[in-house]
């Protein structure tokens, strides 16, 4: 049976629970996400290597899977999100994906 509640032990010492500790800290994995995909449509684009460029889009766009998989867990599990960390993903991600359409726009998947 898994454990929901942090134990007695854990919530008088201030501790997390290890569940508690992997949810907040997967809010955040969407920012080395946005942070390589602009690299490396920076290398690319320097390069001039154009299926950098691409994986680059990919890299960026992917980046949003473990963002609403987060969402969906905290609708699931009736979880607020740690905000700070959610909306620096998403603005990040945002920021990531309109630089990338504003200097890369043909290299999208969708063109």
């Amino acid at each position: 049976m898994e454990q929901t509640q942090p134990s007695p032990e854990h919530t008088a010492r201030g501790e997390k629970s290890t569940t508690e500790t992997l949810y907040e800290a997967m809010w955040g994995l969407p920012i080395p996400f946005a942070v390589l995909s602009v690299l490396l449509y920076v290398k690319a684009d320097n390069d001039d290597w154009s299926f950098g460029r691409e994986a680059a889009w990919w890299l960026g766009l992917g980046g949003w899977v473990p963002l609403v998989l987060m969402g969906v867990w905290a609708v699931v599990g009736r979880r607020k999100p740690k905000r700070s960390t959610a909306v620096a993903s998403a603005v990040l991600l945002v920021a990531a994906c309109a630089l990338q359409f504003a200097l890369n726009g043909p290299a999208a998947p969708w063109h």
